[in-house]
C-alpha cells in the first residue's frame, strides 16, 4: 500500500511572501554595489551581454563590490540576459550570487532606466531551519559580516 505523499507546494503569493523579507535584507545590504552598477553605461553591459563577454562582466561586478564586501562573497554568477523595447531604455538582468558561511544566495539584478531590482531564486542557510525570525536574523548577520564597511 502507498501512501500519499503530502508535498509542501507554495502558491506563488506564499511563495512571494517568504522570500519578501529575503530580499528587502539582501537589497540594503547590496545598495552600494547595484548603485555602482548603475553607473556602468548600459549600451557597455549589453555589448558584453550579446557577445557573451562573461569574464569582463565578471570583473565589473568585482571592481563594483570589492570596496563592500570580502573577496568571493558577492559575485557574478555567470548568466545575463538583456531585453529591449523599440524606444525605450534596456533592461538588463545579472546572475549574481552571495556565499558566506552559513548562507547561500542566488538572485539576480535587474537593471532599468526606471527602475532596479532584485529578486532572489534561492537562499540557503546552513544548519537546523529555525523559525523565520532566527532565519532571518542568521541571513542578516551573514551579510553584515561579509561586508567590509558597514551599511549606510
Amino acid at each position: 500500500m502507498t501512501m500519499p505523499v503530502q508535498e509542501d507546494i507554495l502558491n506563488e503569493d506564499q511563495l512571494h511572501n517568504a522570500i519578501w523579507p529575503y530580499e528587502e535584507i539582501l537589497a540594503r545590504y547590496i545598495k552600494d554595489v547595484v548603485a555602482d552598477l548603475c553607473l556602468i553605461d548600459a549600451n557597455i553591459l549589453v555589448s558584453y551581454i550579446h557577445r557573451e563577454l562573461h569574464s569582463n562582466l565578471e570583473e565589473m561586478i568585482s571592481a563594483c563590490s570589492e570596496l563592500s564586501f570580502k573577496k568571493g562573497t558577492l559575485c557574478y554568477a555567470h548568466g545575463a540576459d538583456m531585453s529591449f523595447e523599440w524606444g525605450g531604455t534596456p533592461t538588463v538582468v545579472l546572475d549574481m550570487e552571495f556565499v558566506h558561511d552559513p548562507a547561500t544566495v542566488f538572485f539576480k539584478i535587474v537593471l532599468h532606466g526606471l527602475y532596479v531590482g532584485i529578486a532572489i531564486q534561492r537562499v540557503l542557510l546552513s544548519g537546523e531551519p529555525g523559525n523565520e525570525a532566527i532565519d532571518l536574523g542568521v541571513f542578516s548577520a551573514a551579510l553584515a559580516d561579509a561586508r567590509l564597511s558597514p551599511i549606510q
